[in-house]
């Protein structure tokens, strides 16, 4: 086979091409500010161009795999019907090129789509919604004859908690809670293949995190801090610095031997390496930029695939303005009870249209199963 790791890559066939940017054509692209740029036909094909391949020109077969492999994937995460009906809103800034590798490796490789929830002291119901819009994809990939995908669920609360100086015993307690709802859920859901993790925070990791932050010079340390001022849950600079690179070791290095530790608590383990898109909300394009300036500065991977839901307000948060409490909702409060702020009221919208209150309390409402 030809080895083209070192040359142009093999242009896309004009109808791969043409059906590639039809789906691209219009996805929001979000930068720092609020603002969803629709993504022109033009860029999008300029982008089609310069995406890369793998190192060996693929045979015959391949390539016909994964001219079919590409354009499912991304119909089935980015694509009108995704953004009409599966709660999911456009793409951060510079995230068309990673989408495409994944779209590309996908051909080859599981197709994990993954949800990483952060830490809390009191999780919101509408935390469950935040797996939704990866459970739909994978609804549409099955659906489009692309074998089965995998939703994988990371429960970052006892790092990401650690990080932010937040009641380890309370966020622990709200993790095994979360943890337990959202694999009840899921099993509803059904068929598709998944599985919940929690994270575990070694002293090698935290060391790991010590050493990316104190490889930035300073002007990364500035630019970061500005762009997550407000964000995160940090109280002050090192801790933001922290909790960025915390993100870097979750999604970024998973083959590297300062990875997080992941321990499986329900469904069945990930797949072996995989191709993987991370699902989020729409901060997490914050700190997907942020990734993208670690990778520069440290040497760190650079980010993977990441499409943004709509969820305006982290869902493992309570929203302020008004939430219903997880724990309160097991415990028979109403969601009418109190006032609920608006971005609680779409997330939990997103439920109701799944599962009425009634039916939803039944399936959730069952003894959490002992900690490991």
């Amino acid at each position: 086979m030809l080895d083209v790791s070192g040359g142009a890559a093999p242009p896309l066939g004009k109808k791969q091409e043409n059906l590639l940017a039809a789906i691209l054509r219009g996805v929001p692209v979000l930068g720092h500010d609020n603002e969803a740029r629709p993504l022109a036909e033009e860029e999008a094909r300029r982008l089609l161009r310069a995406a890369p391949v793998p190192a060996l020109a693929p045979s015959a077969e391949e390539t016909a795999e994964l001219n079919r492999t590409r354009p499912r994937v991304l119909h089935a995460v980015v694509g009108p019907e995704a953004r009409r009906t599966g709660y999911v809103h456009g793409l951060p800034c510079h995230g068309v090129p990673p989408l495409l590798r994944a779209a590309a490796a996908a051909a080859r490789a599981p197709l994990v789509l993954r949800v990483v929830y952060g830490a809390s002291t009191e999780v919101p119901l509408r935390a469950l919604s935040y797996v939704l819009p990866a459970v739909r994809m994978a609804a549409r990939l099955t659906g489009s004859g692309h074998p089965g995908c995998h939703v994988q669920v990371v429960l970052a609360g006892p790092l990401s908690g650690r990080l932010n100086a937040l009641c380890e015993e309370r966020v622990a307690e709200q993790t095994e809670l979360l943890g337990h709802c959202l694999q009840r859920l899921l099993c509803f859901l059904g068929p598709v293949d998944h599985s919940v993790y929690r994270t575990a925070a070694p002293p090698r990791v935290l060391e790991a995190l010590t050493e990316l932050v104190a490889a930035l010079p300073a002007e990364g340390r500035a630019r970061i801090l500005c762009r997550l001022d407000g964000k995160g849950g940090a109280r002050h600079e090192e801790q933001t610095l922290r909790y960025a690179a915390a993100h870097v070791l979750v999604h970024d290095r998973a083959h590297d031997r300062t990875r997080v530790p992941l321990v499986l608590r329900h469904g069945t383990p990930a797949p072996a390496d995989p191709a993987v898109i991370d699902v989020g909300s729409l901060q997490e394009r914050h700190f997907h930029e942020v990734r993208r300036w670690f990778a520069a500065s440290t040497g760190a991977d650079d980010p993977g695939a990441l499409v943004l839901t709509r969820h305006s307000v982290p869902p493992y948060t309570m929203a302020r303005g008004g939430d219903l409490a997880l724990r309160d909702f097991l415990d028979g409060r109403d969601h009418e009870e109190e006032p609920l702020a608006a971005a609680a009221r779409h997330d939990l919208r997103q439920l109701w249209d799944l599962l009425p209150p009634g039916p939803l309390r039944q399936i959730l409402d069952a003894p959490v199963a002992a900690a490991r």
